[in-house]
């Protein structure tokens, strides 16, 4: 037997020790090669099988509160707010109004000279007083058969005019006095004691500031989440660094169709009168929302149009698909077939396929590894 050339041994040998090297080199790729052929290397010449399970880390869905904080700026009026005006024209003779002061529901106000509607109820009563003794009379008359049915009718109509006219009176005495129609305080007054005013003419601001009364517009897309009794916190420009608590207290019945909005009104406590109608108020409502299940966004994964997570069950992979309703602090609140508790696929995900087998690197399926 020839034998073989130096260098076709030299050749041969040089083969062989770059493929040794270039093995070496991606022993890594070889080693996953064997592996999706479901043997290890390297173990006797012979083949064992291993799982094909995916790897992957999950983490648990838990349940959250879709809660809104919602911003708003309203202007304050009174709890009860009216213009006074005069009762009638006449001269002032007493006059109580001042700036600030505090009044109770039927206190004199203003009185205007009355001279002569005291006279003229004086009068009345004495015709009232006449017509009522000729009554008392006729009556008995009557009853004695002496007294004629006509007289009698006349007499009967004679007091009941006199008791018209004394009302009319007391009513014409009633209207020279101007009475607090409610509890509240009286603004800067435009008349002065003894000065002449006209019928309805304006004398001044009078209101009820035991509550102040904050209007705004609220998104109809909020609007289901407000009901009467939410609380409100407010603040003003005129006390700085200080916030003050309400509640809403009425929703307008319809929605503005130019603006999409609802008018809702809140009330706040004003018994110690630190405010003024007409003030300024930022006020913040913290709006509930329903509870949904929350995903880490590690967790949802877009594809073919729609979002959707991976779920393991009993060590196998299932798309589930979602509706993503907001993203609040590292997570994600969705919509769809989720319990809380379940173990949704936060990384590996690019391994999955529906069906697939997975192997839970974390068992607690917390998040950590």
């Amino acid at each position: 037997m020839k034998r073989t050339a130096f260098w076709k041994q030299a050749i041969l040998s040089a083969m062989l020790l770059a493929g040794a090297a270039l093995g070496w080199q991606n022993r890594a790729e070889l080693g996953a090669l064997w592996a999706s052929f479901g043997a290890e290397p390297g173990q006797g010449g012979g083949v064992v099988s291993t799982s094909n399970a995916a790897p992957v880390i999950v983490d648990q869905v838990r349940l959250m509160r879709d809660d809104l904080t919602f911003s708003a700026i309203g202007t304050g009026f009174a709890l009860k707010s009216v213009t006074l005006r005069a009762p009638s024209t006449g001269e002032i003779v007493e006059f109580n109004i001042a700036p600030g002061r505090k009044f109770r529901t039927g206190d004199v106000l203003l009185r205007l000279k009355d001279i002569d509607q005291r006279l003229a109820v004086a009068l009345a009563e004495a015709r009232l007083a006449q017509a009522t003794l000729a009554q008392d009379r006729y009556s008995r008359l009557q009853d004695s058969g002496v007294a004629a049915a006509a007289r009698m009718e006349e007499v009967q109509t004679t007091y009941e005019v006199a008791t018209i006219e004394l009302e009319k009176a007391k009513a014409d005495l009633d209207d020279r006095v101007l009475r607090a129609p409610f509890d509240g305080v009286a603004g800067l007054a435009t008349v002065e004691k003894g000065e002449r005013v006209n019928e309805a003419e304006v004398v001044a601001s009078y209101d009820d500031r035991s509550q102040i009364l904050v209007e705004f517009d609220l998104p109809e897309a909020l609007l289901s989440r407000v009901s009467p009794g939410l609380a409100v916190s407010a603040s003003t420009p005129s006390m700085e660094r200080q916030q003050f608590a309400g509640t809403i207290t009425a929703i307008d019945s319809r929605i503005a169709a130019v603006t999409r909005t609802a008018r809702v009104r809140a009330a706040i406590d004003n018994s110690d009168d630190k405010f003024r109608p007409g003030a300024s108020f930022a006020l913040t409502l913290d709006l509930p929302g329903p509870t949904y299940p929350s995903v880490p966004e590690l967790a949802l994964q877009f594809s073919r149009g729609a979002l959707h997570v991976w779920r393991v069950n009993d060590g196998i992979a299932e798309p589930v698909e979602l509706r993503m309703v907001r993203r609040r602090a590292g997570r994600v609140i969705v919509e769809g077939p989720l319990d809380e508790g379940d173990a949704v696929v936060v990384e590996g995900t690019q391994r999955l396929r529906p069906g697939i087998a997975v192997n839970v690197l974390n068992a607690r399926g917390d998040g950590s590894s």
